[in-house]
């Protein structure tokens, strides 16, 4: 299930295994506990390392299915519904490009530092001109989106 969660959707899950004894007695919890509690919490502490944003239009509305894609890594992940992300990456300088359907797509450079906090990386993007046109027939409405989100037929 984690891989399938991984790659198909923008969830991160893992399985962690302390010990070789898979079903522990209850006495020997607090023992197990103390002997990986440290490392446990810093390991907890690396889900803020990272990037994390918005991707909106030229009105600020948030682009619900937009791709996030960071170079040199073959896992794209997409917005949630308001255009918000999070993407877990390594300290060090990235490539960034948001793209969605009817608009420009745009890359920025973001850089991750060693802070328990994830780096802000938000992206604005253009409607592309063939979205323009359409909206200027009146083919299209101000506040209607012009690409479907995911998961819609």
């Amino acid at each position: 299930m984690n891989d399938f969660s991984y790659l198909h959707t923008n969830c991160f899950e893992i399985t962690i295994e302390l010990s070789c004894d898979k079903y522990p007695h209850q006495s020997e919890l607090p023992t197990e506990w103390e002997n990986n509690k440290e490392s446990l919490l810093i390991y907890m502490e690396q889900v803020h390392r990272g990037i994390k944003g918005v991707v909106r239009d030229g009105d600020n509305i948030g682009i619900v299915g937009a791709t996030i894609a960071v170079d040199g890594i073959n896992h794209d992940i997409r917005t949630a519904a308001d255009g918000d992300y999070w993407r877990l990456l390594n300290p060090g300088n990235y490539e960034v490009t948001a793209k969605a359907e009817g608009f420009v797509p745009l890359t920025r450079s973001c850089r991750v530092r060693f802070d328990s906090r994830p780096t802000i990386c938000d992206f604005v993007l253009t409607r592309s001109s063939d979205s323009q046109g359409a909206r200027q027939k009146g083919l299209v409405s101000k506040g209607q989106r012009l690409h479907k989100p995911r998961g819609s037929g």
